[in-house]
C-alpha cells in the first residue's frame, strides 16, 4: 500500500470511532499496545484529530508541505474551532521530550499567520529543560500537553476546552505553563 493508501486506511479507521470508541483506542495507545496495521506513534496522531473532530472542531488530517517538489514539512494535523487555528504535533515517546519538537513547531509557526497556535501532544512527559526553554522563548504560542494532561482531556472529551484554557492562561499570564490536570476547578 502506498502512503496515500495508508493515510486513507488510518483516516477510515478513526472515522469509524464514536466517543466511546475513541476512549477505548486511547486506552490501547496509552498501554503501549500495538494496533494492527498502525506504525508506532501514528495512531496517536489520528486519535487526537478524531477526538477534536468529535468535539466539533474542523480537522485537517496529516499532510506534507511541498514547494517545487521539495518536502519542507510533515504536519501531524491541524484543528479549527471557535476562531482558533492550531497545528498539531503528536509524540508517543517513552523518553522525556526534549526541546527539539517544540523548536520545530515554533519554526513552523514562523511561516504562518501570527494567530496560528501550535500544540505538542505527548504520551509521556516533557523534560524540565524543554518546559523552561518554551517559557523563555517568546511568544507563548506552543502549548505542550504531557501524558497526564492529554489523558485528562481525552477521558473528558475536553481537548477544545483545554486548548482554550491554556490559551487564555498564556494571554493573561504571558507564559504557556498551565497544567490542566493540576488546575483547580473554578
Amino acid at each position: 500500500m502506498d502512503e496515500a493508501g495508508k493515510a486513507a486506511f488510518y483516516r477510515a479507521q478513526v472515522l469509524a470511532l464514536d466517543g466511546p470508541g475513541v476512549r477505548r483506542m486511547w486506552q490501547v495507545v496509552c498501554a503501549g499496545d500495538n494496533l494492527v496495521g498502525w506504525p508506532p506513534g501514528r495512531a496517536l496522531e489520528y486519535l487526537i484529530l478524531r477526538a477534536f473532530q468529535l468535539e466539533g472542531a474542523e480537522v485537517t488530517w496529516p499532510y506534507e508541505v511541498r514547494r517545487n517538489g521539495l518536502l519542507l514539512e510533515q504536519i501531524d494535523g491541524a484543528v479549527y474551532f471557535d476562531g482558533l487555528a492550531c497545528l498539531v504535533e503528536a509524540k508517543a515517546w517513552s523518553t522525556p521530550l526534549d526541546f527539539s519538537a517544540i523548536a520545530k513547531m515554533k519554526t513552523q509557526l514562523l511561516r504562518r499567520p501570527t494567530m496560528t497556535l501550535g500544540a505538542v501532544f505527548l504520551l509521556g512527559r516533557v523534560s524540565d529543560a524543554a518546559l523552561t526553554l518554551n517559557q523563555l522563548l517568546p511568544p507563548p504560542n506552543v502549548q505542550v500537553w504531557d501524558g497526564d494532561e492529554l489523558a485528562w482531556a481525552m477521558e473528558r472529551g475536553a481537548l477544545r476546552e483545554g486548548l482554550k484554557r491554556k490559551l487564555r492562561h498564556a494571554i493573561e499570564q504571558g507564559f504557556e505553563d498551565l497544567i490542566l490536570s493540576q488546575e483547580k476547578a473554578e
